[in-house]
């Protein structure tokens, strides 16, 4: 909404609280380990006056619980977080930032620190329970085939060393994609097939360089098998190549 968070003064941030919520990527790091599960949960209804008496405030943890997977909610509320699993603290995350029904939610990486087997179950968590209060999710992650639960209109965000080299819809990413990066990407995607692997094209070399001391004009440069004397001096705007779909990158 362009307002600067360090200049909010005491109220003004608790009301930004409310609105704006964040899922971290290792759950078990950000839950305090001397809070069971019902402290955890029904601290956040209390300070925000989610309810007005004890009943009221554990009902309404009790319901966000089973909303998240956390069922049945006696099994769990007097648990701490080292009794619960990986995917459980995670979704106890869940559970803490939608219960406030906020208008935004930054998730960085939710489902990094989970097994394969769990992953699945955990992101359509997120995503019924995103789409249940109607927010608008940030979803930050490295695992493109993630970005499919969310569906092929989902707007997508490739970035590089801060900087946005290209943005579009999930469908046009896939079956078109720009920049050399993006290309990257999607070719480090796993494929089951082996004779698959050997068709796909190397378009990065080397390593990634500090994000202290980036490179002059375009970040990828370094890297980049297409590089121009242009990309070395002069870092590329975000174009409007195709409907939609934008990149930065001196090729177009």
């Amino acid at each position: 909404q362009g307002t600067n968070i360090r200049k909010m003064n005491k109220q003004e941030y608790k009301k930004y609280r409310i609105n704006t919520q964040y899922i971290p990527q290792d759950p078990y790091a950000s839950l305090n380990p001397y809070r069971r599960v019902i402290d955890l949960l029904i601290d956040v209804v209390k300070y925000h006056k989610l309810a007005s008496t004890d009943e009221e405030a554990l009902e309404v943890v009790r319901d966000v619980m089973v909303r998240v997977g956390l069922t049945p909610p006696e099994k769990y509320l007097k648990r701490y977080p080292f009794q619960l699993s990986g995917g459980e603290r995670q979704r106890l995350s869940i559970a803490r930032a939608v219960v406030l029904k906020p208008r935004y939610i930054v998730a960085d990486e939710p489902v990094t620190m989970l097994d394969a087997s769990l992953k699945a179950g955990v992101m359509k968590t997120l995503k019924n329970n995103v789409r249940d209060i109607g927010a608008s999710l940030l979803f930050i992650t490295h695992e493109i085939s993630l970005l499919q639960f969310f569906g092929s209109q989902t707007r997508v965000y490739v970035m590089y060393l801060g900087e946005i080299l290209e943005h579009c819809r999930l469908s046009d990413l896939v079956t078109n994609p720009l920049h050399p990066y993006t290309k990257a990407l999607l070719d480090a995607i796993p494929l089951p097939d082996p004779t698959m692997r050997e068709s796909r094209k190397v378009s990065i070399t080397g390593q990634i360089p500090s994000p202290i001391n980036k490179p002059s004009g375009c970040p990828l440069h370094p890297r980049c098998l297409y590089v121009k004397p242009i990309c070395r001096d002069e870092k590329p705007p975000l174009k409007n190549v195709e409907k939609d779909h934008f990149v930065a990158c001196h090729l177009y």
